[in-house]
């Protein structure tokens, strides 16, 4: 599926006319563009897109990024400004949204605390945090809430067979009863794993690469969340050179240390096996056919990967194809 990422997607995007710092204002705008996201000035600069891998990796100042704004005639004929939102020419309409879908997204992190609190006293569970649309406050009524586990080394079988076991009784997995806010644990990660460079389609895998910048931390047992940006910052700052940890706000952060003893873990860890062979034999023909083919499901020891409607190739699809209609 994924074989022709590379040919789609390579350091396609560099244009001998635009200097490169339009090429990567316009790059970040047509990018979100694609989830109707709109962003300030801030939010620009954070997620400011490199597209050459080589030889530019200057980060603007706000002050610079609002004065090319101001100067650049192609970013004056592409790019609109509203209400403190910058979007590509004609989606206007995108302001009203990221507002309307902000205030879902506020009742939706509400849902994710209340389970993230359950899930933060399994054993093994060192670090709790939101990814995908909820990351960024841009969700629909309809959407799930996407969490990412990291554990303790050993750890990630068991975390999730508990946290199943929980949503399964709770009916709260996608697909279970007519609850909305429904919970998709697809990411366990154990503290020797965190390193995700290797899930990518390939260098240029921008959509992986926002995705793994944005998590938000819910639960942080002590510098796992650190941890994971030391093991990734690297290869994400190739792409994203300003990006950084997500600072979470109190009111959406559960504070305390693992309450369950270190003994329990200790007697469960030899079981780890019996746990895993459990699990394997419940996987889904749909996760079953895609075991460890490419990026999109991988099963391994340390690293549990369930994205099985895997979108990256249709987004980067639409991002070249919208890219190409805004600087012709």
């Amino acid at each position: 599926m994924f074989g022709v990422f590379v040919a789609i997607c390579p350091d396609f995007c560099y244009h001998k006319i635009m200097k490169p710092s339009e090429q990567s204002i316009i790059a970040t705008l047509v990018y979100f563009d694609i989830f109707d996201y709109p962003l300030t000035l801030i939010e620009l600069r954070r997620f400011i897109l490199q597209l050459i891998v080589e030889g530019y990796g200057y980060v603007p100042s706000l002050k610079e990024l609002d004065a090319a704004m101001a100067d650049s005639e192609i970013l004056r004929k592409s790019i609109r400004f509203k209400n403190g939102f910058f979007y590509l020419k004609g989606k206007e309409d995108n302001v009203r949204k990221r507002l309307e879908r902000y205030v879902l997204a506020d009742k939706k992190y509400k849902a994710a605390l209340r389970v993230a609190r359950i899930i933060s006293r399994i054993p093994f569970v060192r670090f709790i945090g939101v990814c995908n649309s909820l990351a960024y406050s841009n969700t629909s009524k309809e959407s799930d809430i996407d969490l990412v586990i990291i554990t303790r080394p050993g750890g990630a079988w068991w975390a999730r067979a508990f946290s199943l076991l929980f949503l399964s009784l709770f009916r709260l997995r996608p697909g279970q009863g007519d609850n909305q806010d429904k919970i998709c644990l697809s990411v366990f990660l154990d503290e020797d794993n965190l390193d995700l460079r290797d899930l990518r389609m390939g260098k240029r895998d921008i959509d992986f690469t926002y995705w793994a910048a944005n998590f938000y931390p819910l639960y942080d047992a002590g510098g796992y969340f650190e941890r994971f940006w030391r093991a990734n910052r690297s290869w994400i700052n190739e792409s994203l050179p300003a990006a950084k940890p997500a600072l979470a706000h109190a009111s959406r952060t559960i504070f305390h240390a693992p309450s369950i003893n270190k003994a329990i873990e200790y007697i469960l860890l030899p079981l780890t096996p019996i746990i895993r062979e459990l699990q394997k034999k419940k996987f889904p023909n749909s996760i079953r056919l895609l075991v460890n083919v490419d990026t999109r499901v991988r099963v391994q020891d340390g690293l549990l990967k369930f994205h099985v409607n895997d979108r990256r190739l249709e987004h980067m699809e639409k991002f070249v194809e919208k890219y190409e209609k805004v600087i012709s």
